[in-house]
C-alpha cells in the first residue's frame, strides 16, 4: 500500500514536471530565419544581400518582400518596419500546395505552440497569429504577455 502511494506521488511529480517543461518550450519565434524582430532595417537589407538563405527581395520603403526558396511552409516574406525603420512584422504567406491547416500543425509542432486561425499566442513582448493564409510573427507593443488571447471572429 505504502509502495503504491509512493508511485502514484512519484508519477504526480513526474506529470508536474513535464507540463512546466513542455510550457517553457513552446515559444513564439524571434523572427524568421536569420531575420529578427527588432532588427533595423539596413541590418535586415545587409543580411538579405550577403546570406545565401535569401535570393529574391525588393525594398518597398517601409517593408522588404521575399520570395522564399527552400522552405516548405512558407512561400513568401514581408518584413515591416516602423518610422525609426525598427523590423515589427513578419508576414510569411504559407505554401497553398500544402494548405493553411497542414503548415499551422507542422509549424506548431516545431515551436511547440498551439495556434489556431481564431487564437493568437503572446508571449515575451512578441505575438504570432493567422490571418488568411499567412502567419503573422510582430512585436507586441501592448506589453500584454498573456499566453493567449482570442480574437473577434
Amino acid at each position: 500500500m505504502r509502495n503504491g502511494l509512493l508511485w502514484r506521488t512519484a508519477a504526480c511529480a513526474l506529470c508536474l514536471m513535464l507540463v512546466s517543461v513542455a510550457g517553457a518550450l513552446a515559444k513564439v519565434p524571434e523572427g524568421y530565419r536569420d531575420v529578427k524582430l527588432g532588427m533595423k532595417k539596413s541590418e535586415v537589407v545587409e543580411l538579405l544581400q550577403k546570406s545565401p538563405l535569401h535570393l529574391s527581395y525588393d525594398d518597398l520603403e517601409d517593408r522588404i518582400g521575399e520570395i522564399i526558396r527552400g522552405d516548405d511552409l512558407f512561400r513568401y516574406a514581408t518584413y515591416r518596419f516602423d518610422r525609426e525603420n525598427v523590423l515589427v512584422e513578419i508576414g510569411l504567406e504559407m505554401r497553398e500546395i500544402l494548405g493553411r491547416d497542414r503548415v499551422l500543425e507542422v509549424f506548431n509542432t516545431q515551436n511547440g505552440l498551439a495556434l489556431t486561425p481564431l487564437q493568437r499566442t503572446i508571449e515575451s513582448g512578441r505575438s504570432v497569429e493567422v490571418q488568411d493564409n499567412s502567419l503573422v510573427i510582430r512585436l507586441d507593443l501592448s506589453k500584454d504577455t498573456r499566453a493567449a488571447a482570442k480574437r473577434a471572429p
